[in-house]
């Protein structure tokens, strides 16, 4: 599938540059050829890269929204130098990792203001730095000081040592900053699954609502007067979108010749069109973060799922499942989950129902892209500006995301389509709050809980390590599961998931469980039994009747087929009708799953119950069939046949196979029921 040969980042250790044809706008190169402003040839998330704040300064903030850290000065010489290997570093980069390197040179720039502005003893000032040459250990030691994180760090150091190297300079083989040690404050799984089953009922919610919607539209024969008013609405949307040529009409061509305070009046609301036809902010959010609680991806790879790639495909071995396939960029690696194509609230039926739901929406979406490829291209033709056609192809970029989106929903407005991307897929949607979208959740699942039930916040990060434990816990504590399950190539990227609060307390508690019964079964019994120590760490007691009842077990006399008897001494008429008891003798029959009396199957009895298998078969293949089925053989073999489904599978067919080769050998003697050696 397409998905699974994506490039990303390493797309740039081809060479030489290979030009993506994706569209007409995003093939070309770099609207400028001033080095110091291009656009970066990533086929999802072109950038436009502008490094002319670097050589003029920034003294003010320069964009509204976000953190800004304050001014800095321009260095026109240094940059001028660094340009290029940017530019080589950048030009195939996804779009975090282009913010990733901008926000370097930001920290950098601003560290070089202030280490220059800092005057040593004797009243003697550093020296200011214009090439990379000026680059020195006061530098090193005053990020160390300034606790300057490891990835700008070590981000701008390698586009410098790039640059040395041209010029003929010793690298710089500094260490970076150590990594801070993670501190994953992981909530209980009691209150994950909380907020799993809020965000399923969010999402099945907005399906119901949808299938209400066609149930209406088709039958127009509403039954009472709440559906009656959801009718009209839907209508009234419908006959707009027909008029106008548009899935997501705006309010004013909604209204037609009312005024907003009568449409309102005769009982039309656009949010209910729009909420019975498309999924809103909260529905495709709750979408969102379900599938992140369900698959444990990262929030990146659900982002990047492109719709016209194949995904979602029938799983090899059984056609009733599906394959997701996602791909992570950072790694260059496959994320693989599967489940039920009839379940509509798995990952993949989500997708499915948010496609095809959506797809209105995305068609409006490529009509837009081709008048923007039009402007764009006039523009151009025209000789317009840089600034003018770089801010008509960022446009242009964005709708491209969008028509790649599965994940667009509609708001009221002028054209309002929009899509989920890493900055707004967290955002929450109360709008007389400022919090998140899994705050706001939170706080209304809290609203119906007992205060000693609190749901604790978390972030949509969080539904990663909360997958990485369960993963943790159904494989017994395999981490090699674990790693498989994340996607990960590395097992020290995995024992970070697994390095959190949760688990570290269930480990904690687990040794001094373990701890405590091992000294206790010492003092108070003399000994150590495994039995009662993994009783202990299981269930944290072992109760008096439960030590009695497996010391009669263990008492029991076994068969020579491994099989424990309560009475061997009074064996039933039906197993040995000519015994006689007499409180010593034994029961010599020794068929064992015939015994529902007395029977005990123990785990280590599966040798002998795989033996006493494959001599069954091989008496019935040594009998008529009238005979075998008028004798008990028949009822023992459907008997131990179901004893060993209890065991695993590959064990049973193991020693069963073991056990047909002896007897076929003659290195076993098959015993019928009397004791007498079959021949």
């Amino acid at each position: 599938m397409g998905i699974r040969t994506y490039n990303k980042d390493h797309l740039r250790e081809l060479a030489p540059p290979v030009v993506l044809a994706t569209t007409s706008v995003t093939a070309t190169s770099s609207i400028s050829d001033d080095l110091l402003r291009f656009w970066t040839k990533n086929p999802d998330t072109p950038v436009l890269v502008d490094l002319h704040v670097f050589r003029d300064g920034e003294y003010e903030r320069s964009i509204r929204g976000g953190s800004w850290l304050g001014p800095f000065s321009g260095r026109p010489k240094l940059i001028d130098q660094l340009a290029p290997a940017v530019r080589g570093i950048l030009e195939y980069a996804a779009a975090n990792t282009t913010v990733q390197y901008l926000h370097a040179f930001r920290t950098w720039w601003r560290l070089l203001d202030a280490v220059e502005k800092v005057v040593v003893p004797g009243n003697i000032s550093i020296a200011p730095v214009n090439e990379v040459s000026d680059i020195t250990e006061i530098h090193r030691r005053y990020a160390y000081d300034r606790g300057m994180a490891r990835l700008p760090f070590t981000n701008f150091i390698r586009i410098v040592n790039l640059v040395r190297k041209t010029h003929g300079l010793s690298q710089l083989y500094w260490s970076p900053p150590e990594r801070p040690d993670p501190s994953r404050h992981l909530p209980p799984k009691s209150q994950t699954d909380k907020i799993r089953f809020a965000l399923k009922r969010m999402w099945f919610d907005a399906v119901y609502r949808w299938e209400k919607t066609e149930e209406l539209m088709l039958s127009q024969a509403p039954s009472n007067d709440k559906d009656a008013a959801l009718l009209r609405n839907y209508q009234k949307f419908q006959l707009a979108v027909r008029v106008i040529g548009n899935p997501k009409p705006s309010g004013k061509e909604i209204y037609g010749d009312m005024s907003k305070d009568v449409f309102q009046t005769n009982g039309y609301s656009v949010p209910t069109m729009l909420r019975g036809n498309y999924p809103d902010a909260c529905d495709i959010r709750a979408a969102f973060h379900l599938c992140l609680a369900d698959t444990g991806w990262n929030s990146s790879v659900l982002l990047s799922l492109d719709v016209n790639e194949e995904f979602i495909v029938p799983h090899p071995k059984d056609p009733k499942r599906y394959l997701m396939y996602g791909h992570k960029a950072r790694g260059d690696s496959e994320q693989i989950t599967e489940g039920l194509f009839k379940s509509r609230g798995s990952p993949g039926g989500i997708l499915q129902i948010l496609i095809k739901r959506t797809q209105p929406l995305r068609e409006q979406l490529h009509i837009d892209l081709a008048k923007l490829k039009k402007e764009f291209e006039e523009l151009r033709a025209s000789g317009s500006a840089s600034e003018v056609l770089d801010e008509k192809h960022k446009q242009i970029v964005k709708l491209e995301q969008g028509t790649r989106s599965p994940w667009i929903y509609a708001v009221p407005g002028r054209g309002n389509i929009t899509w989920l991307d890493e900055v707004s897929y967290g955002r929450g949607v109360d709008r007389t709050q400022r919090g998140n979208f899994l705050d706001e959740l939170v706080e209304r699942i809290n609203l119906t809980q007992p205060p000693n039930e609190q749901v604790t916040k978390m972030k949509p990060a969080d539904f990663r390590d909360a997958f990485a434990a369960y993963a943790y816990r159904i494989s017994g504590g395999m981490v090699l599961y674990v790693m498989k399950a994340l996607g990960h190539k590395w097992p020290g990227t995995t024992k970070d998931y697994l390095d959190n609060t949760l688990l570290n307390d269930e480990s904690d508690r687990l040794y001094r469980t373990f701890s405590n019964a091992l000294w206790h079964e010492v003092k108070f019994h003399g000994r150590v039994d495994s039995t009662i120590i993994a009783k202990w760490c299981r269930e944290g007691d072992v109760k008096e009747k439960e030590r009695n009842r497996l010391h009669e077990y263990r008492a029991l006399r076994r068969s020579r087929i491994g099989v424990g008897c309560k009475d061997p001494t009074n064996p039933p008429k039906h197993i040995a009708p000519t015994f006689k008891p007499d409180g010593e003798a034994m029961c010599p029959v020794h068929r064992c799953t015939l015994c529902l009396e007395n029977a005990v199957i123990f785990p280590d009895s599966l040798y002998g119950l795989t033996k006493r298998l494959a001599e069954l078969l091989h008496i019935r293949s040594r009998m008529s069939a009238v005979a075998f089925a008028e004798s008990s053989f028949g009822e023992e073999l459907t008997n131990t046949t179901l004893a060993l489904q209890h065991f695993d599978e590959k064990e049973v067919q193991a020693l069963f196979a073991d056990w047909e080769q002896r007897i076929a050998s003659g290195e076993h003697r098959v015993i019928d029921s009397d004791g007498i050696l079959s021949t």
